[in-house]
């Protein structure tokens, strides 16, 4: 009997499956499935692979059985099955999904190739993904042809489960357990498998859990549950990627209809959408160029990291590293977590590998191997390329290198995840969670001190990737890697528009504010330009060169580029207080080096004439406001001598070393807090942790809730801070009688730094 033969490997469904569709069109048909000793061996495999890749071929061999098509399992080199199934029946052509796998998976493939020729067998292999085999350049001219094909795949009608399928009834081992493999079995605990668990989770995604996707998918306390934990169904097959956007897009053109729905579901659910187009853009690298998991992707970094057994392999450093004992405690939670469920989200993926790679600076080749070892959804495709790109050595990405410290404090603020994962720092203050180094019993606790100096090795890692990106070697390969792999898309957009007689189109404020990311790291790779060269930065003019140097990572970031152009446009369409002149006003009266209080606002003064650029400060000849008035009461008080004046200018302060921020630097006239959000907030952390990374005591001063919360950003051991309600009418009552003048000058003198002149002089001049 001539039959099809359906040969299964990550595609593990019966929905929109093509090679199952095609060979039921032409006769009688022999689902196969294979377990290849040579990937159960393999080093990236592990337990819980085994257990998640057995749940899904039970319930593909029920479904197939209910259709009449038993599925056949068998064991062994995969030509090997063939050349011993052959003989049991006439095989007339054998279907089979396209993989892009690791390099054992790509030899097989060939093998498969050699012997369906030398047997006279039609071997058909059929996209499942936007992938493209022999794919020379993504496209020429700024078109990308890569793209429009991926569309074009991805927009093909779904195929459905077969009603019923002429099956061949042949001996099959049957579902296979750990013991009668080899493989030792994993104490992980994952997710259900299987096609019907896929789609319950896809349809919980879309219609509840990703409602706040967009915002919540970065830190681990809320990814878990707002991430579309479709990655293993993707990698395993049991949903096709073409079947998750489809439903994806209509979800999202449901939404958009719908007055009544929660406006987070179209930012995310867009979100969402790209991050499907990102999948396959990254398993085309592996694709076009399998040798990249083993050797850079660009050749110009060959020898940058020493890989193990060569010199200056640092073993310690990569064991402390895998078992979670690095000192850091978001990384070594990460880690922990990934051990005990094999998932991590996005950001904390880049965060692992950054660490290994940028601050251990180990080659990305052994750290990738485990981490292969742990993800349940690992896809070679997208693992490998991502090593790459975290560590810097493909070249046509922005180079990362992530602080653990700092995101520890941004996605787990109250440090809950931590605690979860690192029960030795239970007793540790939450002050002092992200980084207990810095906490005085930090010596009694079972937990290793810092592996490495964070901030040091960050520099010099940059310091050395920047040295090889310099090099004519480097761009010739940038150019290279770029013609090959860059995504053409946004020139594609922008050619088209020019070819139309539009103007060059260019994101509103509200976009702008959707897709803005933290400057330190984003998860949303540069896939759409060649940069080898980090954006320039924009300096603000007569800026002291101190608080030049220490910004400069600020200036230079993509969120104050498109910050300026915000403000940009704003000044266009709107008054904006401060004038741009004085925005940066606070810094260029208290250079870095001098400042010895920080005095903490929110928002500038909105109303005509008053914002200068310091916190509660207002110009001469214009009336002092509330909040001032009763800041000069409480210095009254406070201060023997005080005479309050009748302006309201605080500049003499600020000239002393007192640092008057304000943590939104713009407002729109007459609208309290209208530029919250659009990217200050960043950059006034950035100065409040340059101020805290000062040797010499300063004492920050925070009055009410919103100041308050900054005190998470002071972790300097010879600094203060000073806790009050704010100076507000509207919360007077917790702020008179706090004191803090005078307090500030007694710890400033007894830090052995001269005290503050609180008394301001009677008369100012005009700025």
């Amino acid at each position: 009997m001539s039959v099809q033969v359906v040969w299964f490997k990550k595609d593990l469904r019966l929905r929109d499956h093509a090679p199952l569709h095609e060979a039921a069109r032409r006769g009688p048909v022999l689902p196969l499935y294979v377990y290849e000793p040579e990937q159960l061996e393999h080093e990236e495999f592990d337990g819980h692979h085994l257990s998640y890749l057995n749940a899904c071929l039970r319930e593909l061999g029920e479904g197939l059985a209910g259709l009449g098509a038993p599925l056949v399992i068998r064991r062994g080199e995969v030509t090997g099955v063939l050349e011993q199934l052959s003989r049991e029946v006439d095989i007339a052509g054998l279907w089979a999904h396209e993989e892009t796998g690791n390099m054992v998976s790509f030899r097989r493939d060939l093998r498969v190739h050699a012997w369906a020729r030398s047997r006279g067998v039609r071997f058909a292999e059929v996209p499942q993904n936007g992938v493209v085999r022999r794919l020379k350049s993504r496209g020429h001219g700024g078109q990308d042809s890569w793209n429009d094909l991926w569309e074009e795949r991805m927009s093909a009608s779904l195929l459905p489960v077969p009603t019923a399928l002429d099956g061949v009834r042949l001996p099959s081992l049957g579902v296979l357990g750990h013991g009668e493999l080899g493989v030792p079995l994993s104490s992980k605990v994952i997710p259900a498998g299987g096609e019907r668990e896929a789609q319950a989770t896809l349809d919980s995604f879309l219609t509840v859990r990703g409602v706040n996707y967009m915002r919540e998918m970065s830190s681990p306390l809320t990814a878990g549950e707002s991430c579309s934990r479709l990655s293993a169904p993707l990698a395993f097959g049991t949903v096709s990627l073409r079947d998750v956007l489809q439903r994806t897009r209509q979800r999202l053109a449901a939404v958009r209809g719908d007055p009544a729905a929660d406006e987070r579901w179209v930012r995310s659910l867009r979100s969402y959408e790209s991050r499907l187009h990102w999948h396959c853009h990254f398993i085309q690298r592996l694709e076009s160029e399998p040798e990249m998991e083993f050797r850079n992707l660009n050749p110009a970094f060959d020898g940058l990291r020493p890989d193990v057994g060569e010199p200056g392999w640092n073993a310690e450093h990569f064991d402390r590293w895998r078992a979670g004992q690095t000192g850091y405690p978001l990384v070594d939670a990460c880690l922990r977590s990934l051990e005990a469920t094999g998932w991590l989200n996005f950001r904390m993926r880049a965060l692992v590998v950054s660490f290994a790679s940028q601050l251990l600076w180990l080659h990305w080749r052994q750290p990738g191997l485990h981490l292969a070892r742990q993800w349940l959804d690992n896809e070679p495709g997208i693992h490998w390329s991502q090593m790459q790109m975290q560590s810097s050595t493909v070249g046509i990405n922005r180079v990362r290198i992530y602080n653990p410290t700092r995101q520890a404090r941004e996605q787990d603020p109250q440090g809950e995840f931590i605690r979860r994962w690192v029960p030795e720092l239970a007793d540790v203050p939450g002050d002092f969670l992200h980084a207990p180094w810095e906490w005085s019993g930090a010596g009694r606790l079972n937990y290793p001190p810092p592996v490495v100096d964070a901030e040091r090795e960050m520099r010099r890692a940059r310091e050395r990737i920047f040295a090889v990106r310099a090099t004519q070697a480097f761009e010739q390969e940038a150019r290279r890697l770029y013609l090959k792999h860059g995504s053409r898309k946004k020139a594609a957009l922008r050619a088209e528009r020019k070819a139309k007689g539009l103007p060059q189109a260019s994101p509103s404020p509200k976009r702008q504010t959707a897709r803005r990311r933290s400057a330190s790291m984003t998860d949303q790779p540069d896939l759409f330009g060649l940069a080898p060269e980090a954006p320039k930065p924009i300096i603000p003019g007569n800026l002291p060169a101190d608080w030049q140097a220490a910004l400069l990572s600020e200036f230079s970031a993509p969120y104050f580029h498109e910050l300026t152009d915000f403000l940009r446009q704003e000044r266009k369409e709107h008054t904006i207080y401060p004038p741009a002149p004085d925005v940066f006003n606070a810094l260029r009266y208290t250079p870095l080096g001098d400042v010895k209080v920080l005095i903490l606002g929110q928002d500038p003064y909105h109303g005509p004439g008053q914002a200068h650029g310091l916190s509660f400060s207002v110009r001469p000849g214009v009336r002092v406001p509330p909040s001032l008035r009763n800041i000069y009461k409480e210095l009254t008080e406070d201060v023997p001598g005080f005479v309050a004046p009748k302006h309201g200018s605080l500049r003499s302060w600020a000239e002393q070393g007192v640092l008057l921020l304000n943590a939104v630097l713009t407002v729109r006239a007459g609208q309290a807090n209208s530029h919250q959000g659009k990217g200050w907030e960043h950059f006034t952390d950035a100065v409040i942790r340059a101020v805290n990374a000062k040797e010499e005591r300063v004492v920050f001063i925070l009055w009410g809730s919103y100041a308050r919360k900054k005190k998470k950003l002071v972790t300097g051991k010879n600094h203060v801070v000073l806790e009050s309600g704010h100076p507000s009418p509207l919360s007077e009552q917790y702020f008179f009688g706090t004191r803090p003048f005078s307090r500030t000058n007694e710890l400033l003198q007894k830090a052995g730094r001269d005290p503050v002149e609180w008394q301001l002089p009677a008369t100012v001049a005009e700025d």
